[in-house]
């Protein structure tokens, strides 16, 4: 019996309302690109880090932390402006 299934959003409510409004999408995923691209671009130039659980990293750690930072709010603001360009066209 697989867990993973029961993770997985089943609510094609929220499903559709998010499919009609896609201004939501751009909204919620550029915020959180945003906030990501900020933090990471922190990290990588002072070379500090905190990690998930509070634990602070320097060094090639902090650098790795950032970079993964960055990447993600890239692909974060990819996704917003996806979901913006599907609302307009």
């Amino acid at each position: 019996m697989s867990y993973i299934v029961p993770l997985f959003a089943r609510n094609e409510a929220i499903n559709q309302w998010l499919k009609d409004n896609p201004l939501i999408m751009a909204a919620i995923f550029g915020i959180l690109g945003a906030v990501l691209l900020v933090i990471g671009v922190l990290n990588l130039l002072t070379g500090r880090a905190t990690g998930k659980w509070g634990s602070h990293h320097s060094g090639g750690m902090a650098l790795f932390l950032g970079g993964i930072r960055v990447v993600g709010g890239v692909v974060c603001i990819g996704v917003a402006l996806y979901s913006l360009v599907n609302a307009i066209f």
